[in-house]
């Protein structure tokens, strides 16, 4: 310490704040001017209570303001008897930049020290010698509950202060990996720190790890003396000494000075190996408590873990609990929980510990992207330490990969802003957390797949026997060629037939749009091709660049009689949680096959009927508009029943539509605005004369956008206008929902054709629609 009087605050009036007030009041160097604490029942504001005034005593201010210490003018040090998370957020302040900060260890280090033995004056190999014994006495005397940061930091400034070193550092060996790992250091900078790793047997500190015999070295390693030479051409003297307990090898202690004047004798090394001695066996108590701490919390946390990701609440909300918890445990986390997409093969933001998470399930990552992204093209843990404005605040990002089974399952990542950054027990704490995660969601998204698969199963076989029992050859092609498109969440499909020696177009279902037909009709011929030349199953996939509409195909040509009867093809699955596109899968074409078995026999049962009876089909009567739009309607009701989706039906009657001139002109007006205006996948059925049905898959909306279509062609139509106005014509509307008004066709059309009038006065807002 300079020669200069040094001012102290204390913050904590306990018993720990109270046991060093003697030991600092014999130091004439030393002032205490304020002691602070805002627990108002204090040790010391108790002993006020009863008469023992010690502020008055020594002339030291006693608050329950800990803000007064902002206030002292030249503050130099300031010591930590609380040791709380308050308090050490009360100091990470810019204002104490420039204040050194203890804690109890070190004070009493310090301050014991000066009082037997002052540092600066007498026979240096005796100060060695007294802090020797002080540190012992310290160290037999101190609680395994010490931070252990701090323990590291008192031993590495006994050790270059007590050597007039310039920098040290103190590294331990992982024994997973058998390497040294800086854990604390004296001028260095904090990310080359955390980046250091020095395998045992390499270098000065690998060699003194593994041969156990500490070096002194007075200018720069000579070029093959160790494999890892000195690569400091400004160090001048350097030694290296190991930590060994009941002769193992722990880690090392390093210190160097780059004075050309000041160089380390043989006392010094002595000095630094007997300090290594006693430094190691309170470092391996230390570790064996931090170790017990964190396995248990660990245990804890694992336990938790599994009752969260066992319970039945959505995968989303049980990451977030996950996340938050970790916060609560490492001090300046914020937790961010990506889950890898197999089929999009993208990264998804599934849990954030922050509580306004407006982006879950939407923010998403390519592998290469972001940090996360980058992380798991090599599946490597990633750590970026980043300084601050404060020069005391450290901001450590990092990203964890996370895998299972040989499969990455997601990303657990984080942002850690505090004092510390991120502690070795921490990060080891991390990764196993991590991993304990991983498992879960992958048993997780495992359980999420068989259910799916075998949903889509049932419905397959569902389907299947339905397909067999048809007779009509235009409706099995239109079964065949809607059911996997609606099993799979395909947008659209296409079912060629083999007839006079050609595939041609048996029956098609999201192609009514115009531009999704001339993009898809070209690589649908070609899929074809492939599928008939191959005979297998065949499966392409799309750059948004290359194929702005078609994403991604799966073709499966259909046998009859070991000959290619027919090509099914689909094209752009779409996701239930997402709106990226994807491409099929594995799965995917292992429940297509399974469909094409129901399908080759249906088509089989059509061909061998056709032969005794070419004609007889033509002599059935063709089925009711509205006995189809039943069937379609029923078939969309039972797959909305088992994926828990919503539709609605609705029914618009245009009254009066004889009376219109030009007639035809405005139907096909109103029809083909119409269908602009819906979805490629939405159904319009024309059911008579003046009336059409619609369904609307997948939403709960109601009619309003269709009336907001139907108003907006009205108004430009001046034939209809001025029927409507006299009251030759009129427009009547109704719909329903599924599940809320009704669970059949019957139930929801009865209800639909409960129509009311179109109210032209109205406004309806058709650029939802």
């Amino acid at each position: 310490m300079s020669s200069g009087i040094k001012n102290i605050a204390i913050i904590g009036a306990n018993k720990e704040g109270l046991k060093l007030l003697p030991i600092i009041l014999k130091d004439r160097k030393s002032r205490v001017c304020v002691i602070a604490d805002s627990n108002k029942n204090a040790m010391l504001f108790k002993l006020n209570e009863l008469g023992y005034r010690l502020g008055q005593k020594f002339n030291i201010r006693i608050t329950s303001d800990i803000s007064e210490v902002n206030r002292i003018p030249d503050l130099d040090i300031i010591i930590n008897a609380l040791q709380d998370q308050a308090t050490e957020k009360f100091l990470e302040s810019p204002d104490f930049k420039d204040v050194e900060k203890l804690g109890p260890l070190s004070t009493r280090l310090i301050w014991g020290v000066r009082a037997s033995a002052p540092m600066g004056g007498g026979d240096r190999g005796g100060e060695q010698t007294t802090l020797l014994s002080s540190f012992r006495e310290i160290v037999d005397a101190v609680r395994l509950t010490i931070d252990r940061k701090e323990l590291l930091s008192v031993i590495l400034k006994l050790a270059s202060e007590s050597t007039r070193a310039e920098r040290g550092s103190i590294m331990l060996i992982s024994t997973d990996e058998r390497m040294l790992r800086v854990e604390i250091a004296k001028g260095m900078d904090e990310e080359v720190v955390r980046k250091i790793r020095v395998p045992v047997g390499e270098g000065i500190s690998g060699k003194v790890a593994q041969d156990g015999k500490p070096l002194l070295i007075s200018g720069k390693a000579r070029d093959g003396e160790f494999a890892r030479p000195m690569e400091r051409s400004d160090v001048k003297s350097a030694m290296c000494v190991p930590l060994l307990v009941n002769g193992e090898i722990i880690g090392v202690i390093n210190v160097s000075s780059s004075e050309s004047t000041h160089v380390f004798t043989n006392e010094d090394l002595s000095f630094l190996t007997s300090l290594a001695a006693l430094a190691a066996e309170v470092i391996q108590r230390s570790n064996e408590y931090e170790r017990l701490r964190v396995d248990s919390a660990k245990f804890s946390f694992w336990k938790e873990i599994d009752s969260i990701m066992s319970s039945s609440v959505p995968l989303e909300k049980r990451l977030s609990t996950v996340a938050r918890k970790l916060v609560d445990i490492i001090q300046g986390l914020t937790c961010f929980i990506y889950i890898y997409d197999d089929e999009r093969g993208r990264l998804f933001l599934k849990a954030a510990s922050v509580k306004d998470s407006k982006g879950l399930g939407l923010l998403s990552l390519r592998p290469g992207e972001g940090l996360e992204g980058a992380s798991i093209e090599a599946l490597k843990d990633v750590f970026l330490v980043d300084r601050t404005e404060q020069g005391n605040i450290k901001r450590v990002y990092m990203t964890l990969p996370m895998v299972s089974n040989g499969t990455l399952v997601g990303t657990l990542n984080g942002q850690i802003i505090s004092q510390h950054g991120l502690s070795v027990y921490h990060e080891s704490f991390l990764k196993d957390i991590r991993t304990l995660v991983a498992e879960s969601v992958y048993k997780y998204k495992q359980h999420e797949k068989e259910k799916l698969r075998a949903r889509k199963m049932f419905a397959v076989d569902e389907a299947g026997l339905e397909m067999i029992s048809i007779k009509d050859p235009k409706r099995l092609a239109t079964i065949i060629t809607t059911t996997p498109a609606a099993i799979l969440g395909a947008e659209g499909s296409l079912l060629r037939i083999r007839q006079n020696g050609r595939f041609q177009t048996a029956a098609t279902f999201g192609l009514d749009d115009k531009s999704v037909r001339e993009y898809f009709l070209p690589i649908e011929k070609e899929t074809v091709m492939e599928a008939l030349r191959k005979k297998e199953v065949v499966c392409r996939e799309f750059s948004e660049e290359a194929s702005p509409y078609i994403r991604s195909v799966l073709a499966r040509p259909l046998f009859v009689n070991e000959a290619i009867a027919g090509v099914l093809t689909l094209f752009n699955k779409t996701s239930d949680v997402t709106v990226y596109p994807c491409g099929f899968s594995k799965p995917d074409s292992e429940i297509l096959a399974r469909f094409s078995v129901y399908a080759e026999k249906a088509l089989a049962n059509v061909v061998k009927q056709e032969k005794p009876e070419p004609r007889k089909e033509a002599h059935e009567p063709a089925r009711s508009p509205l006995a189809l739009f039943e069937t379609r309607v029923e078939q969309e009701l039972n797959r909305a029943r088992r994926l828990d989706k919503s539709m609605v039906l609705a029914s618009v009657r245009i009254a009066g539509l004889k009376e219109i001139s030009n007639r035809v002109g405005f139907e096909t007006k109103l029809v083909n605005f119409i269908r602009k205006k819906t979805r490629s996948f939405d159904i319009v059925v024309r059911l008579n004369d003046e009336t059409f049905g619609f369904l609307f898959l997948d939403t709960n909306e109601k009619i309003t956008r269709l009336l907001g279509a139907i108003t907006e062609v009205i108004a430009n139509d001046e034939a209809f206008h001025k029927a409507f106005l006299e009251g030759k014509a009129d427009i009547l509307y109704g719909y329903a929902g599924f599940p809320h008004d009704g669970d059949s066709f019957a139930e929801l059309f009865a209800r639909a054709s409960n129509r009311a009038r179109l109210d032209m006065n109205k406004g309806y807002d058709a650029k939802e629609f």
